[in-house]
């Protein structure tokens, strides 16, 4: 759960999004050409938002959100344009949930409550279990059968186990975030025009 209670606003809308995903990994090579790389089982999400040119009220409710986090200090949520959307568009009024105990460590599930022969999910797409803060990425084109099962792979492992019957959000998929910086630049030009981007990270 964040911390804050409000969502990050979604007016005035990003220009772009940078996103990236970073999988911390230790790298180390000899003078022979050989490298072992150890991983360090998780990734996460960082993405710098872009905003056009803002008016002086435009820029004031970003910069007031933004004040209440107090830098890295205080986590959000925040949907994603795109980003936490299918890019399957909208899918089925389904929900989708587990249908066993999944463990932590495991990169696959089998899901219930699909609908018949669905596209669930498409590769690519992200998507959150109800426990958890973290989000997670479809590796692989997730679609049911006739019985309204369907088998998820998706990018991990998991951090936390999931309980049996647990649902899925899969429509606008909130990350939960801090800034990267304790420090926000805006540039305010002539008529109080304001430019800005806003760096942030995922956290769970």
């Amino acid at each position: 759960m964040a911390d804050l209670a409000t969502q990050y606003p979604s007016s005035p809308s990003f220009e772009s999004i940078n996103f990236k995903t970073v999988t911390p990994t230790q790298v180390t090579g000899t003078m022979s050409g050989k490298v072992r790389r150890i991983g360090m089982g998780v990734s996460y999400y960082t993405w710098e938002v872009k905003y056009p040119n803002l008016s002086r009220i435009e820029a004031g409710t970003v910069k007031g959100y933004l004040a209440q986090a107090l830098g890295p200090q205080f986590s959000f949520e925040i949907v994603l344009p795109k980003l936490s959307t299918s890019a399957l568009g909208v899918q089925t009024s389904s929900v989708p949930r587990t249908s066993a105990t999944v463990a932590i460590g495991s990169t696959s599930c089998t899901l219930t409550n699909c609908g018949n022969t669905q596209n669930v999910l498409a590769a690519g797409d992200f998507f959150k279990f109800a426990n958890h803060t973290k989000v997670y990425m479809c590796v692989a084109p997730c679609t049911s059968n006739s019985g309204g099962t369907a088998t998820l792979f998706f990018s991990g492992p998991l951090l936390t186990a999931v309980p049996s019957s647990t649902n899925l959000t899969i429509t606008a998929v909130p990350f939960t975030a801090i800034l990267s910086a304790p420090e926000q630049e805006f540039d305010i030009g002539y008529g109080g025009i304001s430019s800005m981007s806003v760096s942030m990270r995922e956290t769970f």
